[in-house]
Formats: C-alpha cells, structure tokens, sequence
C-alpha cells in the first residue's frame, strides 16, 4: 500500500469513527473521542489495541460469532473494507494507558491470598489455567495483534466476556483457549481476576503494588 492509500484509509476511518455512515453510528458516541471508552458506561476501550483483534472482533460481531445485540446492527453495516479503515485509524490513537508502567507491575510470586493477582500472573494449574499474563503479558497491555489489552477494562465487562465464553457466545481466540479456561475458572475467581486488571492503571498511576 502506498502512503497516499494509507493515508486515504486512515481519512475514511476517521470519517467513519467520528461521524459514522449511514446504518452505523460514530464509534466515538460510545467508546471516546480516542477511544479510550467509558468503563463507567460499560464501553470497552479500543486504542491501544491491535489491528488483527479489532478487524477479527468487528467481522465476528457482524456474523454472529459474538453475540452483542448494540454492536452487531453496527459492524454488519461497514464493509470489510470500511472495518479495515477504521480500524486503522484507531490503531493510530494513542493508547489510554501507559504500557510501560502497566508492564512494570510483573508479578513472579504475587500473595498467593490475593486470588486475582495469583491468577493473572501464576494460573491456577490444578484447574489447568495458565497465567493471564502469558499471553496478555505483564500489566496486560496485550501481545503484538491477535492477543488484546486486558488491564484497564472495567470488572463489570471482563466478566460478562467469561460469560459469553462460558456460553460459547464469543470466539475463542487465538489458540482456542477462552472458552476452556472461562469454564474451569469459578465464579469468585473471574471475580478477583477481573478486579485485578480493571485496577491496575490506577495501581500504575500511584506507583504501588498491585
């Protein structure tokens, strides 16, 4: 792709993502003008993200393969050229979060009384879980395109996506591995695991430990 189609694309997503077109409103009504979303409101950030995971969320939001009755009406009406360009252009949005800080909070040997940290760093091998932060990585600011950003969604959203894996409502992912862990993990856990990472920008931000 030249720099002029590059940059072509990268208008029409802009176009798309904050004024929308016609069957599809502006993304920015609910996830930011940079996308940072609006965890109060229950709306996943998307900047920061990679390009592969946002294309493979809107083309599985279209045909059902993740079920979310707002935003299917919206990603059925982009063509995947239109999905294309606008997930370039939130791609070029800065992230919300600083990731160097985020990745700073690795945790090799968490308290193992804090459930949520233990599993988002340890696993929970007697379950088979592996750590979230093998393939989310250390502060989960996510794994190159494929493997999203996790710290920072709200408690409220990470835990309604274990559910649509526990239902089948939602892909798998990379590997196939959400839905098998979603249904080995229990209740109280995805409840810690998913505090833990709706609070780790603000742990970032002050500096201390999570």
């Amino acid at each position: 792709m030249s720099t002029a189609q590059a940059d072509a694309l990268l208008d029409q997503g802009k176009k798309i993502y904050t004024q929308g077109i016609e069957g599809a409103p502006a993304c920015l009504a609910c996830h930011g003008a940079q996308g940072e979303g609006s965890a109060a409101a229950n709306f996943p950030y998307l900047a920061g993200q990679g390009a592969a995971y946002l294309r493979e969320q809107l083309q599985s939001l279209a045909d059902g393969g993740r079920q979310n009755a707002i935003m299917k009406p919206i990603a059925s009406a982009l063509s995947a050229q239109q999905r294309q360009a606008v997930t370039a252009y939130i791609v070029s949005l800065p992230s919300p979060w600083d990731p160097a800080k985020l990745s700073a909070l690795a945790q090799t040997y968490p308290d193992a009384k804090d459930a949520g940290a233990w599993l988002a760093n340890r696993g929970d091998w007697s379950r088979q879980v592996p750590a979230c932060t093998q393939c989310h990585a250390a502060g989960g600011v996510g794994v190159g395109e494929r493997f999203p950003a996790i710290a920072g969604l709200s408690k409220t959203y990470i835990v309604e996506q274990f559910k649509l894996w526990r239902q089948g409502q939602r892909p798998d992912g990379p590997g196939e591995l959400m839905g098998g862990i979603a249904k080995r993990l229990d209740d109280a856990q995805i409840e810690a695991v998913a505090t833990y990472f709706a609070g780790l920008p603000q742990t970032a931000s002050t500096g201390a430990q999570p």
